[in-house]
Formats: C-alpha cells, sequence, structure tokens
C-alpha cells in the first residue's frame, strides 16, 4: 500500500486531525488523487510501495516528496502524477 504524509509548515498533519473543515476536504481530496493516479503501484524488481509526502508551508503551496526503493520506481510514480 502507498503510504501517503503530509507535512504543513514543518509539521506532520493528519487530514483526519485537522480542526478546519475545508483543511480536511483539501487534503482528502489530494491524498483521493494521488491514489487514484498511483494505484497500487509497486517496484516491479523489489516489491516496495513507494512513500509519497505532501508538503508546503501551507495549503496553497504544497509539493511533493518521492521516494522508494530504486530510481526506477521514483521515476515510474512521478509519470503516474503528471
Amino acid at each position: 500500500m502507498i503510504d501517503i504524509s503530509f507535512e504543513i509548515n514543518g509539521r506532520k498533519v493528519s487530514p483526519r486531525n485537522m480542526g478546519n473543515a475545508l483543511e480536511v476536504a483539501v487534503l482528502q481530496s489530494v491524498q483521493e488523487s494521488i491514489k487514484k493516479s498511483v494505484g497500487s503501484a509497486r517496484c516491479p524488481t523489489h516489491g516496495q510501495a513507494p512513500k509519497i509526502k505532501v508538503k508546503g508551508r501551507n495549503l496553497e503551496s504544497l509539493s511533493l516528496e518521492i521516494s522508494g526503493c530504486c530510481d526506477q520506481l521514483i521515476e515510474t510514480i512521478k509519470k503516474k502524477l503528471k
């Protein structure tokens, strides 16, 4: 399963624990979009799932950090997310 985490303004957050309903909706939407784009992608060589960190100073400036067991997996995930 894909590991998706969020970091806003240097602080790890969870969509389930946000106080603001709009922030919850935005993060859940981002999470669902990533899951839909990436699916159940795994490295064909190592069988590992990617790790995706959504981070930014605020909700308007989010970017993705993709990590995985090898460059092939990372490149595959980047292509799926474009």
